[in-house]
This record gives C-alpha cells, structure tokens and sequence, in this order.
C-alpha cells in the first residue's frame, strides 16, 4: 500500500498546543491503546518551537529509540531522560539538580531546565509511577491529586507545556485540575477489525466539534486519519492527464492504487459489486469510490454507463472526466444517465431504449456453474476509432438524444441501450448504478442482471443508501460488497466480502490533480 501520511496531527490538539499558555494535557488509557505514540507524536509536533523532553519511566532510553524514533523523528536520546530502572539507582546522563527524587527537588529541575531554554514542553510516561516513586520517598506522601496541583501550577506560571500519561482507567480527580484530557481507545468489531479513536473529553481554550476522531498506529506511529472535504477529490477543470492504471486478464483496476493489492488486483471481470453508503454521509461520497473506476475504464478506452443517485450531479461527472481524461475518449466512451442529461450516442445504431416493461422477474442468479469463462474476449480492432476518424472527416454523425429521465428507464431500456454501446465497442462495459434511482420494476430484475454482468465479462457498481428498500437484495446478487462509513469526520472504507481491514480515506493534492489515498486502521 502507497503509505500516503497525512502532515497534519488532530487540529485541535494542535490549537490547543499552540497557544501560549502553559497547557497540561492528561492522556490516560488502558495498555496498548497508544498512549506513548500519541505523547511522542505530540512532542514531534511542538519540537520546531522549543525544546522538550521525554521522561520514560517504563522503557529505557534505547528501547524507546528503536520502538519509537524512526528517520522522520525530530527526537532524539538527548530528548529522552530514562528513569526505568527506578527513582533511587536513577542511572541518567543529564545533569541533574538533585541525587535522588522527591517532589520538591522535580519542581526545582523544571524549573531549572525552563529557565535554560526555550518554550519547553515535557511529557512524563507514566505520572501514576512518577507519584509512586515521590510518594516513596516521605512518610505523609502527598495524594496525586495534589502533586498534579502543584505541577499544574508550575505550568502555568513559567509557561510550561506538561503531558501526564496515566493509565488510570478513570482519573476522574485529576480531570477537574488539568487543562485537557484525552482519551485513545481500541475495539474490535465482530470480524475482528480493529477500530481506533481518540476521545477528547476537554480541551480548554478549543471548540470540539467531534470528541471521537479516529487514528492509525500503522508504521509504529501515531496517525490521525485524517478529515475529507469529499468535493476535493473531484475535479472540475483540467488540471493534469489520468494515468490508466492497468487491468489484468481476470479482474479490472479500481483506479485506486492503494485497493487493487488489498481486493486482489482489483474487482473480477464478469462481477457485481455492492457499495454500501452509511448515515451520515454528504450526497456525493459514492464518487470516491466510482469516479477513479470510471476515469480508468474511458482512459483505458472501455465504456461506462452510469446512473448517479437522487440529488447528484451527471454534469458533474463529465466535468470531472474531461478534466482528466482525454475529451475524446469522454466523447467516445461515458455514457451518463440524468432528469437533465442527455446520452450521447452515435451515428444509426443508437439506442431507442424500448422493450418489454413486464419481463419476468430474475431475481435469482443462475449457479456458478452456469456462468460463462471470466477471461475477457480475444482482442478485436476497436470499430470506434474508425468512427471518430469518419465524424472528424465529414459533418458530425454524432447525434443527442432527447433526455431520458432516469424514472422511466426501465430495465430492459437500459439493456437495449447497453447492447446499443457493445455493438460499437470491443471489449466489457463498466456499469455505475445508485439503486435508489432506478425504478421498481427495474430493481426486481436485479438478478438478471448480475447475469447479463457475468455473461458479458462486465463490471457493474450498484451502489446503495441507507434504508433502501433493494438494499438485501442488492447484496444478495453482489460477488462483493463494499462499505463506506463515518468516523468522527473521517470517512472509512472496508470490505465485507472479501473481509478488509477499515481503510482510512485520504486525498494527495501533491500531483497534478487530486487522488484517493488508503490509510490501514491497525
């Protein structure tokens, strides 16, 4: 997988960093949640404007070197003061103002090492052993709740930003004294998918639009799965040529560099495909998953009908192919099905889209056994190219249809004017289609047609929202099914079937127009 990272942390840890003030930030969470990625991550994330430390008391110096630090680090040993083998040996390298530990000598070095630097930021890994190893130390320790006072008292008045990591299940006295309080937390669902998420439980000073956000702990480092402004993967003038990736003899590119290994190469020839849409989502979100199919089929000179969903825009899919995509390529090969779209088609063998509106149901797909061989057909010269070269020559063949407005398009309209695009192309066809735009009578034929799909090497893309009525039956005729979710205000991609692990969506603006990039929830 293309490990595109994100440079950006949770903005509002980062805007609660950014102030000022000095900020006590509390992590607690159960063991293995990622509490130490998260501090080192937010220790990376302060570096360039002053100097920090890392007191570990659980793993030694080299430990967290190797563990931790990688190539991309800002830190260093010199950042990383080792208190693991216990308080009283306290076998560390830096100058301290003190032999052994005790509440008041900690205060003095902090203070002492603020005074000798810059915007210093300090995160002890653990505060619940840090306490022990003072409480040790007097005969009437003090309480955490009021070392954790004192401390946030230091903070604030020499500037200082503090992070404590506790692994506490419920602090609930130290909550009230500190300035934030965030939470990593791990699940797994029932196929065994791991889910991760940042709870923001205070953030003083910061707006919290979302307490759950979720991250990644992939590569051995703390990632934010980052926001989507979905729109941002569309593009709307030309800004660069789609580079086809290719398909193979018996699947088909998704056109995501980063899926294609996951699902195998890419999705079967003579497949159905089921995208689940859940709640929560904007109207256009099933365009992160079709649109790079889709360029890829025109780019690589192959048809694509589609039908977009209640509300979406077909001008919008053109735009974005001729954005991409050779014009005459979207001329030639994408067909878009709108109320107010017409269909291109060519010369006398157009489609008149008539047939039989009471053929009988085919609900249920014939056996496995009964389907044709996956391979695609023996390569045939392309008919098409010689008809773009006659309508250039003489006056233009093409002609448009009148619109055809999607509720009237019944099943086997839409199969003549399928059949209508074989007869002048060579090879398989990529089917886009929102169920909740066809009509009934069409749905009920949906297991005819994931025949029809089998039969010709085809692609289809049935894509499904929340509640639709076809939604069952729809994954009933599906070879696989797909999902898209909200998380916080990610937005995540999984399979079904094939079982996926969650996929985090992100968008590189670094190339010449926007592409879809996976993170792997681990």
């Amino acid at each position: 997988m293309n490990q595109y990272v994100s440079s950006s942390f949770h903005r509002e840890i980062s805007r609660f960093f950014a102030e000022d003030a000095g900020h006590t930030l509390l992590i607690h969470g159960a063991p293995g949640t990622g509490k130490t990625l998260f501090t080192l991550r937010v220790l990376n994330l302060v570096r360039p404007q002053g100097e920090v430390l890392y007191v570990s008391t659980r793993v030694d110096q080299s430990t967290v070197c190797q563990m931790y630090l990688d190539d991309t680090s800002l830190l260093d040993k010199t950042n990383i003061v080792d208190l693991s083998q216990g308080p009283y040996e306290l076998p560390v390298t830096i100058d301290l103002p003190f032999s052994k530990l005790n509440l008041d000598s900690l205060l003095e070095w902090i203070q002492s090492i603020n005074e000798a630097t810059d915007n210093l930021t300090i995160a002890f890994d653990s505060w619940d052993l840090i306490h022990r190893y003072l409480a040790g130390r007097h005969e009437n320790p003090q309480s955490i709740t009021a070392m954790t006072s004192q401390l946030v008292a230091l903070a604030r008045e020499n500037q200082i930003k503090v992070l404590l990591v506790s692994e506490e299940p419920d602090p609930s006295a130290l909550k009230y004294i500190v300035d934030g309080v965030v939470s990593p937390q791990v699940s797994t669902d029932q196929r065994g998918r791991t889910r991760r998420n940042l709870k923001l439980e205070k953030l003083r000073g910061v707006r919290i639009e979302n307490r759950l956000q979720p991250f990644t702990l992939t590569n051995g480092t703390f990632q934010a799965i980052p926001s989507v402004e979905l729109k941002s993967a569309q593009t709307t003038e030309t800004e660069g040529t789609w580079d086809p990736l290719p398909n193979s003899k018996t699947t088909f590119s998704t056109g995501i560099g980063d899926l294609d290994p996951i699902l195998d190469a890419g999705y079967d020839r003579g497949s159905v495909v089921h995208l689940d849409l859940g709640s929560d989502l904007s109207r256009d979100v099933w365009s992160v998953l079709t649109l790079p199919t889709i360029r890829n089929f025109v780019a690589n000179e192959m048809c694509a009908t589609v039908i977009p969903p209640k509300g979406g825009s077909p001008g919008l899919i053109q735009s974005d192919l001729t954005s991409v995509v050779d014009r005459d390529h979207v001329d030639t090969y994408s067909h878009v099905l709108g109320a107010n779209m017409e269909t291109r088609t060519h010369g006398d063998d157009r489609a008149e889209f008539e047939g039989d509106e009471d053929a009988s149901d085919g609900d249920a797909r014939q056996p496995l056994s009964t389907r044709t061989d996956r391979s695609p057909p023996d390569q045939r010269p392309n008919p098409r190219v010689g008809a773009r070269s006659e309508r250039a020559e003489g006056d233009d063949a093409r002609t448009l249809r009148p619109p055809v407005p999607v509720r009237d398009l019944e099943y086997d309209r839409y199969i003549a004017h399928c059949d209508s695009i074989r007869a002048q192309s060579d090879g398989p066809l990529l089917h886009v289609i929102s169920v909740d735009s066809v009509p009934g009578k069409f749905k009920k034929h949906l297991g005819a047609f994931a025949n029809y799909i089998v039969l010709h090497n085809d692609l289809a893309v049935l894509v499904t929202n929340p509640g639709a009525e076809f939604r069952k039956r729809t994954d009933r005729v599906a070879d696989m099914h797909m999902k898209l979710e909200r998380l916080g205000t990610a937005v995540v991609l999984y399979g079904e079937n094939p079982l996926t692990p969650l996929l985090g969506i992100g968008i590189d603006r670094s190339g010449a127009f926007p592409t879809v990039n996976l993170i792997e929830m681990v």
